[in-house]
């Protein structure tokens, strides 16, 4: 889960507004679900990578995925990220329950694929 930051940065856009970090992750794949909860959730939402990787050798990499939103949305985008976490940690963990943002999600076996219907 994304972690709620202490030493808040901020970035100032061209157009004047400011962008404040809510969140930072892990990977790039929990920074776009985090996104992509919030723009369900009419807030605008950046994302900026300082991850550091060492390439052609691979042994970690260093660094953070930061999730932005802006300013005037701040305290909505927390209450949400909150509300969304106590959810998340009421949830009873039997290894085979599929949470999605809305709730449990039940699973049809037996149902095709997209890639299946095309």
């Amino acid at each position: 889960m994304a972690e709620e930051r202490q030493n808040v940065n901020t970035i100032r856009a061209d157009d004047g507004t400011t962008w404040v970090e809510i969140a930072s992750c892990g990977t790039e794949d929990e920074a776009n679900l985090l996104r992509g909860f919030l723009e369900a959730e009419e807030i605008p939402a950046q994302i900026e990578n300082v991850k550091f990787s060492m390439e052609p050798i691979n042994f970690g990499t260093m660094g953070e995925i930061r999730v932005y939103v802006p300013e005037d949305d701040e305290t909505r985008a927390m209450e949400l990220l909150r509300h969304r976490n106590a959810e998340f940690d009421n949830l009873e963990d039997d290894g085979e329950t599929v949470v999605t943002d809305e709730g449990t999600a039940d699973i049809d076996d037996n149902a095709e694929s997209e890639t299946e219907a095309s």
